[in-house]
């Protein structure tokens, strides 16, 4: 029996483990009753065009038979598009219940630990889409990437732009960026942004040097539901720009080789 004048005992926080999984449930139930764009009947839970400029991207530096895996794979869209352009894949994600091709291999991983290990012959290259800006600390995984890859061995990732000039003028009216908003975080787990200048240092301090980016897709598609002042001022960030147009666009995709 407790005394009436102590404090009522409060709830423990959750666990990391427990965000994580809360976070990926919300990610995965966050698209229910939502039609998608599909490759051969499985949904793409990416931006418009992302996953063929990636695969375009791959088959510049990646022969054939190359030996790929693909982080955050959910349904498996992106792996059974690699597989039938004629590679090696392996695909990991959390979770393995949204994964649907019989004919590839699945592994799950937590990106967030030292999952490097559960690997240790590596890869001729990795593909991570659309997942960085899931994680608590890029430049753990992009080292954990490194340690995959052998000397010459491919990234190919992305990441929502926060240095599109719709995030830009999103971010000084309402101090949030593009796909990094309160409902991001809820329901999306966006938890990192991540700039293309900064993305770029953590690649480099990770042993990574960008060998080809591509702007993917047009940030100002959903502009409309950010309200009238984003729409007023996005065209005028996108004109006194001065970044590069392939940093300008609503998803940054970038090809990295293991130096």
């Amino acid at each position: 029996m407790t005394d009436a004048t102590e404090p009522a005992a409060t709830a423990s926080a959750p666990s990391a483990d427990a965000l994580v999984a809360g976070r990926a449930d919300s990610f995965r139930t966050g698209f229910d009753g939502r039609r998608m764009r599909e490759y051969r009947g499985l949904p793409i839970y990416a931006a418009p065009g992302l996953h063929e400029a990636a695969a375009a991207l791959l088959a510049e530096a990646a022969a054939p038979g190359a030996r790929v895996l693909e982080f955050g794979a959910g349904s498996g869209a992106m792996s059974l598009r690699l597989h039938d352009a004629g590679f090696a894949v392996t695909a990991s994600d959390l979770f393995a219940e949204s994964f649907k091709p019989d004919a590839i291999a699945f592994v799950a991983a937590d990106l967030n630990g030292g999952f490097a290990a559960q690997w240790p012959g590596g890869f001729d290259a990795v593909m991570a889409l659309e997942i960085i800006e899931h994680l608590e600390n890029p430049r753990h995984t992009l080292r954990q990437i490194r340690a995959l890859l052998p000397a010459g061995g491919q990234l190919v990732l992305s990441t929502p732009n926060i240095a599109n000039p719709v995030s830009q003028a999103l971010f000084l009216r309402q101090g949030q960026f593009q796909w990094f908003r309160d409902v991001d975080y809820r329901e999306q787990g966006h938890i990192t942004p991540l700039s293309p200048w900064v993305l770029e240092q953590a690649l480099r301090e990770a042993g990574f040097a960008i060998r080809a980016e591509r702007a993917v897709s047009s940030p100002f598609r959903r502009v409309r539901k950010l309200g009238w002042g984003v729409r007023l001022l996005a065209p005028l960030f996108a004109l006194l720009s001065g970044l590069p147009r392939t940093r300008r666009g609503e998803v940054w995709l970038v090809r990295a080789e293991a130096v």
